[in-house]
């Protein structure tokens, strides 16, 4: 098969995976798109490195699709081959150019942290949740010891980063609430909660729908962090301009409007629990 070929093939089988009624036929298209790939890589000759990302993309996006499917378990061997080869990527890509913000470096890193991530949200469908809390360590492990600071970091990376520390917050947060921790677990969501938040306002852009999505949906996640936290007047400024975005969205902002709802539910809890005990609230945590 040849590249083109397999590129065409590639899209046919994103395309079934963004519809539900087909993705019986998108998880067949995948299976072929990794044959193809994976013969064009092993075949004589150095590997073409565009080859070796769509068969790292293609693996990737097939675990995520059988976690989907309700087979979590069995797109944990693809998804984990996917990262090896994203891993493999960007250590080549290190090797030939130091500039961290560079077009490649950026494109190369930004992958293999969506990936770990990627991974981490198949690892939690599949109930293996050390597991998820350990591939998201290691996304925002790798990003660091990368870039230094992330707002420093490449457009793709700075918004890889972003959604690695909101999953972060978001299954720090999932822990807290299903068995107890201490307090140190809830300051350490809050703190990626706060991390996702710089980064995702950084690449907020009226023009991109998605991005005003995203940042409205880490609104929903940090405000429930600040409110187990006891810092309710700063949930409140959340909250508002989370629902500001979800007014701005519309419709579309309905997942997001329902983590702002619960945060919102969540503060006026406290706030009762607070008066009819006449409990300090506490402050004691800053960024």
């Amino acid at each position: 098969m040849g590249p083109d070929e397999r590129e065409r093939l590639f899209e046919r089988a994103r395309e079934h995976s963004t519809r539900q009624d087909t993705w019986a036929e998108a998880d067949l298209l995948w299976v072929r798109v990794i044959d193809a790939y994976r013969q064009a890589v092993q075949g004589p000759g150095q590997a073409e490195r565009r080859d070796q990302q769509q068969l790292a993309r293609a693996l990737s996006r097939r675990g995520m699709l059988l976690s989907a499917r309700g087979r979590a378990a069995d797109g944990m061997a693809p998804g984990g081959e996917a990262v090896t080869i994203f891993e493999r990527v960007n250590d080549a890509v290190a090797a030939e150019s130091a500039d961290v913000t560079g077009p490649p470096r950026d494109e190369a890193l930004a992958e293999l942290i969506t990936g770990l991530v990627d991974l981490s949200e198949v690892a939690f469908a599949a109930g293996q949740v050390a597991t998820r809390m350990e591939l998201l360590e290691r996304a925002v492990a790798v990003g660091l010891s990368t870039v230094g600071a992330p707002p420093s970091a490449g457009p793709r990376t700075k918004a890889a980063m972003g959604t690695a520390y909101h999953n972060q917050a978001t299954a720090l947060l999932h822990r807290s609430i299903t068995r107890p921790a201490p307090d140190e677990s809830v300051r350490e969501a809050a703190q990626a909660a706060s991390r996702a938040c710089e980064l995702r306002q950084a690449l907020l852009d009226p023009m991109s729908p998605l991005s005003v999505w995203e940042m409205a949906n880490t609104y929903g996640v940090y405000a429930r962090c600040l409110v187990l936290i006891g810092e309710l007047d700063r949930a409140d400024a959340v909250l508002a301009m989370g629902n500001r975005l979800v007014e701005w969205l519309g419709p579309a902002g309905a997942q997001p409007a329902l983590h702002l709802g619960m945060a919102q539910d969540a503060v006026a809890h406290a706030r009762a629990t607070a008066e009819g005990t006449g409990a300090p609230r506490r402050r004691w945590w800053h960024r």
